[in-house]
């Protein structure tokens, strides 16, 4: 598995200044038990939704999958495959930077986005959404700045319509090039925003040009870059 080093966990802050350091976490828990991966706890009743690949669990390489889902199954593949051959020529899914960055930008590569199942009943999100992701920068160069935007964005299957809730960018300075880091972005969320019965919530992924000085790289469903997003 390419970039994985074991070592300290570095906290990573809403600025430029670092990022979390690349040991590998334990598998989170859902919605019934306590965990942590890397400084991330996952305790008990919490909401959480691990990102997947299209088949999950992925089996072999395949082309770049959009309205990708997530679940509160933890993945359990072992090798992380090139999830768009079609794109980057490296592990993973390749983000193509993108100027102005968009919640509603539907250009090939440039975005990747997952979705909840469709709710049961009403769903109240945190005051903050945590979508802690693994990615790194397409390049060999260290000290290279990378950047990464989260939109969350109210999904309505049955019109097709979507509504915006709110977004974060990260940018911080990635060490080593074509190394993985454990990169949670928190995103404040207005609070009581509530998800009516049947809608779902969608992560959507963009690479600002302005605060990227490559293109990205994101990193998900596999045990050893289990990316998930804490919901309340």
């Amino acid at each position: 598995m390419r970039g994985l080093r074991p070592g300290a966990l570095l906290i990573l802050g809403l600025s430029a200044a670092c990022l979390l350091a690349t040991g590998a976490g334990s598998a989170l828990a859902v919605f019934n038990a306590g965990s942590a991966s890397g400084a991330n706890t996952i305790t008990a009743g919490m909401w959480a939704y691990y990102l997947h690949n299209n088949p999950t669990p992925p089996t072999a390489n395949t082309t770049a999958q959009y309205n990708l889902s997530m679940t509160p199954t933890a993945p359990t593949a072992t090798t992380l495959y090139r999830y768009d051959t079609n794109n980057a020529n490296v592990a993973g899914r390749g983000i193509t930077r993108n100027n102005p960055p968009s919640p509603g930008l539907l250009t090939a590569f440039r975005y990747v986005n997952w979705r909840t199942p469709a709710l049961a009943s009403a769903f109240t999100l945190g005051t903050t959404v945590t979508v802690d992701i693994w990615s790194e920068t397409n390049t060999a160069l260290a000290n290279r700045t990378g950047s990464l935007i989260v939109y969350l964005r109210d999904y309505n299957p049955t019109a097709g319509t979507y509504v915006e809730i709110a977004n974060n960018t990260r940018t911080a300075t990635y060490p080593a090039g074509l190394t993985w880091y454990e990169t949670p972005i928190q995103v404040t969320v207005p609070a009581g925003t509530t998800l009516a019965s049947g809608h779902m919530l969608e992560v959507k992924i963009e690479a600002p040009t302005a605060t990227a000085q490559n293109n990205m790289v994101v990193a998900y469903d596999t045990q050893t870059y289990p990316s998930v997003a804490r919901l309340r």
